[in-house]
C-alpha cells in the first residue's frame, strides 16, 4: 500500500491481502456469471444456474465490496446486498440423484401454488443505512392475503433469507395500532420502479410490461409485514442472531441513506441483471393511483401521568425559594457545560460501521473510544487510526489508519488493490496531509481513491473499542520501524 521508510507496511496488511485477494477474484467472475444470468432469465435457470449460482454470493461480496468504507456518523459509501458464500462440501453426485427421485414421488403442492416473482430492496428497520436485495416468491392466499418466500437470488441453490405477508387495506385497517408499526408500504417501490416482476424468456415485452404495471397497480395499496432470518449483507455463514424486522423505502432521500448516489447507484447493477431501467418502469407507471394511507397511530399516553409530575413539580416550586432555585439551575448549567466541553475537546464514542477497518473493528456493532486531544493530526503518528471527515462527502466521518506522514514517499497503489508498490506511482506526501488507508484493502476508499488527506479533517484518535465487553481492548499501533543492520 504505502511505503515510509523501514516501516513494515506489507506485513501490517498482509493478512487482508489474502482475504481480499480471494474476494476480488470472486467479484470478477461473480460478475460474469451473474450477467450472464440475468440476460437468460428463468428459460436457461436450469442449464446455467449451477454455474450462476455458485458465484452468487461472491458476486455480490465482490461487486459492491469494493464500495465499502468503515465509517461513522452516518457513512454510506458502503452499499447494500453484501453476501458471502455458503459453508458445507458441494453436493454430491449421489445426493443429487436421490433428490431427483425424491421429488419425483413427494407432493409440493403449497410450494407449486407460488404464482408470481418480484425483485426489491428491503432496508432493517433499526438500521435503514443497511439494506439487502430481496427475491420474493407469491403466493395468492385470497383477494385480501398474500404469502411471500424471500431468497437471495433467483439462482437454483438461493438463500432462503426471509419471508413476508401482505395485506389488503381492508385488513390492515383492523389491525391493532401497536401491530401496524410492523407494517409497511409499497407504493414508493412500485411508482419507483424499484419494485419489478423479472420477465420469463420469451415473452414479448410489451406484454410483459402490460402484465407488470397492472401488477403494481394492484400491489401498491397493500401492507407487508417482512422478517428475514439469514443478515446475508453482513456475511453470515448461517442464518444468526435474532429475526430482523424489515422495511421499505418510501423517498428518494432515503434511498441516499443506503447509496450515495441514491436509486441510481443501488439499482444500476440490478438493472443491468435483468435487463430492465427502473426509470422506465416509474414513467409507465404514472397513472397508478395515489394511495391512501393508514398510518398506525401512537396509543394515547396516560393523562395520570401528566398530573402527577405537573402536581410534583408545583409541590416542589412551593417548598423552594429563589436562592435554591438559582443553585439548581447554576448546577444543571456547569454540568451541561462540563459534559460539553468534555465531549467536544477530551473524549467522545463512536459506533463502528462498515468493512474497511476489519477485523481491526467489527463491521457494524464495536463502540470506540475516540480522543479528541489528536484533532488536526496533533500527535499524530504512522499506524494510529484517526477518525477524520470525508473530503468528499460533508458530514460523513471515516476511520482509516494512517501509513504516510507529511514528506513521506509512499506509493499509491491503484484503487481496492491487494499487491502493494506494484503498479502504483510514487508519490511524495504534501505538507499538512496524511496518507490514509483501511485495514480491509480490497474493501476500502481511502488515499488511494481520494489522495492525501488535509490533517485539519481529522478530528480524533480512534484509542480504545469500549464495547462489548468481551472485546474491550487499547487500540494498538502495529507498525514499528524496522531493524536495519548497518554494513560494515
Amino acid at each position: 500500500m504505502a511505503q515510509r521508510g523501514a516501516h513494515h507496511q506489507g506485513n501490517h496488511h498482509q493478512g487482508n491481502h489474502h482475504q481480499g485477494n480471494n474476494h476480488q477474484g470472486n467479484h470478477h467472475q461473480g460478475n460474469h456469471h451473474q450477467g450472464d444470468q440475468g440476460h437468460q432469465g428463468n428459460h436457461h435457470q436450469g442449464d446455467h444456474g449451477h454455474q450462476g449460482n455458485h458465484h452468487q454470493g461472491n458476486h455480490h461480496q465482490g461487486g459492491h465490496g469494493q464500495h465499502g468504507e468503515h465509517g461513522h456518523d452516518g457513512d454510506h459509501e458502503h452499499p447494500c446486498g453484501e453476501t458471502s458464500g455458503i459453508p458445507g462440501e458441494p453436493r454430491s453426485t449421489k445426493s443429487r440423484v436421490l433428490e431427483a427421485g425424491a421429488s419425483m414421488v413427494q407432493d409440493f403442492t403449497p410450494v407449486k401454488q407460488i404464482c408470481a416473482h418480484l425483485n426489491a430492496f428491503h432496508v432493517y428497520a433499526n438500521d435503514p443505512t443497511r439494506c439487502v436485495e430481496a427475491n420474493h416468491y407469491c403466493t395468492h392466499l385470497t383477494e385480501d392475503m398474500r404469502q411471500c418466500l424471500i431468497y437471495d437470488s433467483p439462482n437454483p441453490n438461493a438463500r432462503l433469507i426471509g419471508v413476508e405477508y401482505m395485506v389488503s387495506p381492508r385488513i390492515f385497517k383492523t389491525l391493532p395500532e401497536e401491530e401496524r408499526k410492523l407494517w409497511h408500504t409499497h407504493e414508493f417501490e412500485v411508482k419507483s420502479g424499484m419494485l419489478i416482476m423479472p420477465a420469463p424468456a420469451g415473452v414479448p415485452t410489451a406484454a410483459w410490461e402490460a402484465a407488470e404495471t397492472a401488477e403494481m397497480a394492484d400491489i401498491a395499496p397493500i401492507y407487508g409485514k417482512t422478517w428475514h432470518l439469514w443478515q446475508v449483507d453482513r456475511g453470515d455463514p448461517v442464518p444468526m442472531g435474532q429475526p430482523q424486522l424489515m422495511g421499505s423505502l418510501t423517498s428518494p432521500e432515503e434511498a441516499k441513506l443506503v447509496h450515495p448516489q441514491g436509486l441510481d447507484g443501488l439499482l444500476k447493477e440490478r438493472d443491468q441483471r435483468f435487463g430492465v431501467d427502473y426509470r422506465q418502469k416509474a414513467k409507465k407507471r404514472e397513472g397508478i393511483e395515489p394511495v391512501e394511507k393508514h398510518p398506525a397511530r401512537s396509543a394515547p399516553k396516560p393523562k395520570i401521568h401528566t398530573r402527577t409530575m405537573e402536581r410534583l413539580f408545583r409541590s416542589t416550586l412551593k417548598l423552594a425559594n429563589a436562592r435554591t432555585l438559582g443553585r439548581i439551575a447554576l448546577n444543571g448549567a456547569g454540568t451541561f457545560c462540563a459534559c460539553a466541553l468534555i465531549w467536544e475537546h477530551l473524549i467522545t464514542i463512536q459506533l463502528s460501521a462498515g468493512p474497511s477497518m476489519y477485523p481491526t473493528f467489527d463491521v457494524r456493532g464495536d463502540w470506540l473510544l475516540i480522543s479528541r486531544l489528536h484533532r488536526h493530526g496533533k500527535g499524530i503518528e504512522v499506524g494510529d487510526v484517526v477518525r477524520f471527515g470525508h473530503p468528499n462527502f460533508q458530514g460523513v466521518h471515516v476511520a482509516k489508519r494512517v501509513v504516510g506522514m507529511p514528506g513521506d514517499f509512499v506509493c499509491q497503489d491503484p484503487p481496492l488493490s491487494v499487491d502493494i508498490g506494484k503498479q502504483g506511482n510514487m508519490i511524495q506526501i504534501p505538507e499538512g496531509h496524511v496518507f490514509l488507508a483501511g485495514d480491509n484493502l480490497p474493501w476500502s476508499r481511502d488515499s488511494r481513491n481520494y489522495g492525501p488527506v488535509p490533517m485539519g479533517l481529522i478530528n480524533g484518535k480512534i484509542v480504545a473499542r469500549v464495547w462489548p465487553p468481551s472485546k474491550m481492548e487499547w487500540v494498538r499501533n502495529p507498525l514499528q520501524p524496522a531493524q536495519v543492520e548497518e554494513s560494515i
